[in-house]
């Protein structure tokens, strides 16, 4: 096969499934669904962030999330956190979550959602918790 065949064969199999794709619509429900996903991760997982000395790195509280998405792929093209949260362990921990999310792709524009998310501090009993678990787990550096 060719080199000119070879594209014009995958220029036919990309028109071939344009006319379906041109036809979907924006899923609001299984866009939600994808979203309210990884909200519940964030609310799980960033709010324990730790920052470069092992501490927590808060900040905690509630931060709006601005999710883009791009309508031909359905991937989100960007993802921001308010001002509080940028450039910080937790924000990166926030916007990390959201980052991979695939949805259905559909024609028309590309979509902006807003969604608020709150990250409670995890309280001193979970902290005990994770430094006595961290105390078990064998070290392991090499012995010499």
């Amino acid at each position: 096969m060719t080199r000119r065949s070879t594209l014009t064969a995958a220029a036919l199999a990309f028109a071939v499934a344009l006319p379906a794709y041109a036809e979907q619509t924006f899923d609001d429900e299984g866009v939600n669904l994808v979203v309210a996903r990884a909200t519940r991760q964030a609310q799980e997982n960033c709010a324990k962030t730790r920052n470069a000395e092992g501490k927590l790195a808060g900040p905690w509280g509630t931060t709006k999330l601005t999710l883009a998405l791009n309508h031909s792929t359905g991937r989100v093209k960007d993802v921001f956190v308010d001002e509080a949260f940028d450039d910080t362990p937790t924000g990166r921990c926030v916007e990390g979550a959201f980052k991979l999310l695939i949805v259905s792709p559909w024609s028309g524009k590309d979509v902006t959602i807003d969604r608020d998310i709150t990250l409670n501090k995890p309280s001193e009993a979970d902290e005990e918790e994770r430094a006595a678990q961290h105390k078990k787990t064998p070290s392991k550096a090499k012995k010499k």
